[in-house]
C-alpha cells in the first residue's frame, strides 16, 4: 500500500531549499526540512532536533543571531553545556553539516563547525584514544561488510543510485577499517594504487604527501569482498574519473563532511553507536585497524609503517594507548586477530 506524503512532510521538504533569510528567520522549521530531506531515522531526527534546539536557545539567551556563530562561540556553547567529549564532537559535526548545506546557498560562507574542529575546540580535554570493541567489529562485518550488507543488483549491470552509493559506502568503511586510512587519504585514493593479485591478499600503494615516502597498506580480509564488489559495480555503472570513492558517478571527490556522515550512518545502522560512550569516527576505525595488527602480533614499528605514520615511535605510542584502552574496557589481550 502506497501512502501519500503528508502536507507537513511536503512543507518540511520544501523548507530544505529555503534561502539564507528563511534559515535565519525560522531556523527550527528550516532544520526540520533539512532532516526530512536527508531521511534520518526517527530516533536520530529526535536527537538532532533536540541538539539544534539547545543551540538555538543558548544563542538567543546571549543575543546572538542564528547562523552568525564563530568557532570560538561554538566552543563557548560546548563548554557551557558540560557535555561528554563524544557529545561535544557530535554537536560540532552536526553544525558542520548544516553549514556545509548553507554554503551551497552562498559561496564562501564560513563554517564554524569545521573551524571548531580544526581548532580542536570540539575535543575539550584530550580524549583517550578510542577503539572499537571486538563485538562492535563483528557487527560491522555481519551487517555492513558481509554479504547481508551489500545491495542486491543485476550481475554485471549498472546499479541504481541507491545501490551505487550503498556499495561505495560499504567499501569506504571497509578500507577505513581494514586499511586504517585517514579521511583525506580515502578521498584521494585512486583505482590504480590497488594491488589485487596474490590469492587472499589486497594492498594499497601509498605515498605520503609531506615527504614523498612510499609505503604499502595491507588490507585485512574483511575489506576484500566489499572493495571488490564496489570496484566491479563502479566499472559496470560507467563511473568516471580515477577516484575509488567519488561523490557521484561523474567522478568528483567526496566532501570530507560527507565521509564522516556516511561512516556515522553505517555505524548507526550496524548498531555500533547505540551502546557506546566513546566517540566512533573514521579515526576510531583507523585506531581499530592498528589494534587488529597488534592482535595479529605485528610489531609497533611495522604498524606505524602500515598506517603511513610520520615516525616509527608513533607505533609505540599507539600500542601504549591500545593497552590502556584494553584496561579501561576490561578486555583480555588476545593472541590472534579476530577478523
Amino acid at each position: 500500500m502506497i501512502t501519500k506524503p503528508s502536507a507537513a512532510h511536503l512543507e518540511q521538504a520544501a523548507l530544505f531549499d529555503a534561502d539564507l533569510a528563511a534559515w535565519r528567520d525560522h531556523p527550527e522549521r528550516a532544520f526540520d526540512g533539512w532532516l526530512a530531506q536527508h531521511g534520518f531515522r526517527h530516533g536520530t531526527s529526535v536527537v538532532y532536533r533536540a541538539m539544534w534546539g539547545k543551540l538555538l536557545r543558548w544563542s538567543a539567551e546571549r543575543g546572538l543571531p542564528p547562523l552568525s556563530w564563530s568557532a570560538e562561540q561554538i566552543g563557548e556553547f560546548l563548554d557551557a553545556q558540560q557535555l561528554h567529549k563524544s557529545h561535544r564532537y557530535r554537536y560540532t559535526r552536526l553544525i558542520e553539516r548544516v553549514f556545509h548545506h548553507l554554503s551551497r546557498l552562498r559561496e564562501g560562507m564560513h563554517n564554524p563547525g569545521s573551524q571548531a574542529v580544526r581548532a580542536h575546540l570540539a575535543e575539550g580535554e584530550n580524549d583517550p584514544t578510542a577503539f572499537l570493541l571486538p563485538g562492535e567489529r563483528d557487527l560491522l562485518v555481519a551487517r555492513i561488510l558481509g554479504p547481508a550488507g551489500l545491495p542486491a543488483g543485476d550481475a554485471g549491470g549498472a546499479a541504481s543510485p541507491t545501490q551505487w552509493k550503498r556499495a561505495r559506502d560499504a567499501a569506504l568503511l571497509a578500507v577505513l577499517l581494514g586499511g586504517g586510512l585517514k579521511v583525506a587519504e580515502a578521498r584521494a585514493l585512486r583505482v590504480d594504487v590497488i594491488e589485487d593479485g596474490a590469492p587472499g591478499r589486497m594492498a594499497l600503494r601509498m605515498v605520503r604527501a609531506d615527504n614523498g615516502r612510499a609505503y604499502t597498506v595491507p588490507l585485512f580480509p574483511l575489506a576484500h569482498a566489499p572493495l571488490r564488489a564496489w570496484l566491479a559495480l563502479r566499472e559496470a555503472s560507467g563511473t568516471l574519473g580515477s577516484l575509488v570513492f567519488p561523490a557521484m558517478p561523474a567522478g568528483r571527490p567526496m566532501h570530507a563532511a560527507s565521509v564522516y556522515r556516511r561512516v556515522e550512518i553505517l555505524l548507526d545502522e550496524a548498531g555500533v553507536l547505540a551502546g557506546r560512550c566513546e566517540r566512533a569516527s573514521p579515526q576510531t576505525l583507523r585506531n581499530t585497524c592498528a589494534a587488529m595488527h597488534f592482535e595479529a602480533g605485528t610489531a609497533p614499528a611495522e604498524v606505524a609503517q602500515c598506517l603511513g605514520m610520520r615516525d616509527l615511535e608513533s607505533g609505540w605510542r599507539l600500542r601504549a594507548a591500545y593497552e590502556a584502552w584494553q584496561q579501561r574496557a576490561g578486555l583480555v589481550v588476545e593472541a590472534a586477530v579476530r577478523l
